[in-house]
């Protein structure tokens, strides 16, 4: 699965890194998350369903289908499964015409520690740089007739590299086929699959990130051996 992430630099920083082409204006103003949780707003790419271009927009993480009747139903729908999203009808409209793209500076993953406890990991890349998760939004009206945009981050089968870890990862979208995600065709099914172990980096953080609460630099600072 993927339950936390990194994002803790300015739209304007991922779009140079990322080389992404999203106009500047308008850009949404999202505190940094050095330990980003569902139900919390994120930087979201997304292709706006009138200017057909890709716009920066923030969204809640936790999807909520646009006929939801519970707004609740978003602390299941974190994550949608690569290998089910064209038949899951909850997300088979949203895969079909609303895929985003969720710039990170990395994520988080537990593995679980003899006799008890979980000792959790950050993973990135080993050039330090940004890079794109795969997802999915919707619109939904609340109560009081606002518009609330949600999002879920597709995950897929890890890796070697994480899958002493976890037995899933979220699904990245590599620099050339960023476009190709964000268009209008139907199903671009051979871009769902695990990202390469190759460039890939994972070191031991503290068990501060446990708690959503925390949210802090100190974070990412590596630890010698688990604690």
């Amino acid at each position: 699965m993927c339950g936390r992430v990194m994002q803790y630099r300015s739209p304007q920083e991922y779009v140079a890194s990322l080389g992404l082409s999203c106009p500047e204006v308008n850009l949404p103003d999202i505190p940094a998350h050095f330990n980003g949780a569902p139900g919390q707003d994120f930087l979201v790419i997304r292709r706006h369903p009138e200017a057909n271009q890709p716009v920066f927009s923030a969204l809640q993480w936790g999807l909520i289908p646009s006929g939801a009747n519970d707004p609740k139903i978003a602390l299941q729908l974190i994550n949608a499964h690569a290998e089910t999203v064209v038949t899951t009808d909850v997300f088979r409209a949203a895969y079909r015409y609303r895929r985003c793209l969720i710039p990170v500076d990395g994520f988080y993953e537990w593995k679980k520690r003899w006799p008890a406890g979980r000792q959790p990991y950050a993973i990135g890349m080993e050039d330090g740089q940004p890079f794109t998760l795969a997802g999915l939004w919707e619109s939904w009206k609340n109560p009081d007739g606002e518009w609330v945009r949600t999002f879920s981050v597709i995950t897929i089968q890890s890796n070697k590299f994480l899958a002493e870890l976890h037995d899933r990862m979220p699904l990245i979208i590599e620099t050339k086929d960023r476009e190709r995600w964000m268009s209008e065709e139907e199903h671009p099914g051979d871009l769902l699959k695990a990202h390469s172990s190759e460039g890939m980096t994972k070191w031991l953080v503290s068990t501060q990130v446990n708690s959503p609460k925390n949210n802090d630099r100190g974070l990412l600072e590596p630890l010698a051996v688990a604690g």
